[in-house]
Order: C-alpha cells, then structure tokens, then sequence
C-alpha cells in the first residue's frame, strides 16, 4: 500500500514540474554558453535586424580554446573570451572580415552588441547577452542537424 501512495506522490510531482509555466515548457533545457551556435532573435528593444542569409548573425563559443566567432550579415568575426566568474564574459582581440555589406547599419550594431555584452544568462532555448545586467541581445539555440 505504502509502495502505490509513494509512487502516485512522486508521479503527481513530476507532473506538477513538467506543466509549470515560464519554466521554458516545451522547450529544451539541454543548452549551455558552448553546447550551441547561437541565432539573434532580437536586440534589448525587440529590433530585429535584416538579415541576408540564413545563417547570418550568429555566435558559437569555443570553451576547449576560450575561441569566440559567429557571423554578421555578410562578415565573419572571431576573437577570445573567457568566463571570468559564473556567467560573467570577457571579450579581448576581437576582429572580423571587412567585406561592404548591403546593410552595413545592421551589422555594426550587431558587432557593437557583442562588444558590449559583459554576462550572459540562459533560458530554455535563449541566450541573453546582457552589460550591467540589462539584456542587450536575445540569441536562440541552432538545432544541430545530424547526418544520416
């Protein structure tokens, strides 16, 4: 008896923890900083930028050599970073391709934004770069596509 009380208790919990809302329902909690590439959603004021391809504004953290790169609308970018403290980043040599984009507008302020994030915090499938503790940029996992 004491046996079907324990696991109909411990079944109505995990119940409870699934359906909880904002707890990133239906979403994937497998994600860290390195575990992906990361696509912008939006900047800090729900901007969202124009994008050429579809594999544009994006950015992937290398732990294994402290190595950070992604791209812009048309340019690469690549440089260091390094977890200074618990989801605390620090940039250094950062630099990029110098290709003329059509929407150079749109990029610079991409780059402006990397530049700028100082920590991060994770929710779900979105990374949020953050300066001063104000989110700047909202980035979404990239779902990995495995060959067959």
């Amino acid at each position: 008896m004491k046996k079907g009380i324990v696991a109909a208790g411990a079944a109505a919990f995990l119940l409870m923890l699934g359906s909880c809302c904002g707890c990133g329902k239906g979403k994937s909690l497998n994600h860290s900083l390195v575990s992906d590439t990361w696509k912008l959603v939006e900047l800090n004021n729900g901007e969202k930028l124009t994008a050429s391809e579809d594999d544009s504004y994006t950015i992937t953290f290398d732990a294994t050599e402290g190595r950070v790169f992604g791209r812009g609308d048309c340019n690469r970018y690549f440089g260091q970073y390094k977890e200074v403290e618990t989801r605390r980043l620090e940039f250094s040599g950062m630099g990029s391709t110098r290709m003329m984009c059509p929407n150079q507008q749109d990029e610079d302020k991409f780059m402006q934004i990397i530049n700028q994030a100082d920590s991060y915090t994770l929710d779900g499938d979105n990374l949020m770069l953050q300066n001063d503790g104000k989110v700047i940029a909202i980035f979404e996992a990239v779902p990995v596509v495995k060959a067959e």
